[in-house]
């Protein structure tokens, strides 16, 4: 994982790696991936609202670490608030919209073979479904909120 502290040639590794192992290098953390969850579909855009909302307990450390990382990453960007100046929303880019449909996929693959929360599971049935129409309407409304940022979502507004 790309992460500042490593000494590993990144352009090298970027250049030399098959398309699966660099997204598994460059993502291969479970954190990236709940925390995209959050942003996008949960609308938790602060610092204290992943911290505190999310079901599997990152610590303050972790999400720290993580939110730099996405970052740099350019999954992230930081915005401001108009309520209060040291609150800092973060926003996905266009690179974190895109990663939406894989967090679905593995939502499809774990529905299938594992036993995840059942009130997600069928929160998210639609999406599982494979339907393009309404996956495309995900990603545009996602592009209204962190894009744009000309709406502000209402809770469970993708359910």
């Amino acid at each position: 994982m790309l992460d500042g502290k490593s000494r590993v040639d990144e352009k090298f590794v970027e250049e030399n790696m098959c398309p699966i192992g660099l997204a598994s290098h460059l993502l291969g953390d479970k954190w990236i991936a709940i925390i995209i969850r959050d942003i996008a579909l949960f609308n938790r855009r602060t610092f204290n609202d992943i911290l505190n909302n999310n079901r599997e307990n990152i610590s303050s450390g972790s999400l720290s670490a993580r939110l730099k990382l996405m970052r740099d990453l350019k999954l992230l960007e930081i915005g401001t608030s108009e309520q209060h100046a040291q609150k800092k929303p973060y926003y996905l880019t266009e690179s974190g919209i895109a990663f939406v449909p894989i967090l679905f996929k593995l939502a499809a693959w774990t529905a299938t073979f594992r036993a995840p929360a059942q009130d997600i599971v069928s929160l998210t049935q639609p999406y599982l479904d494979e339907d393009a129409d309404r996956m495309g309407w995900l990603l545009e409304r996602l592009r209204t909120f962190n894009i744009h940022k000309s709406e502000e979502p209402e809770p469970l507004w993708w359910a």
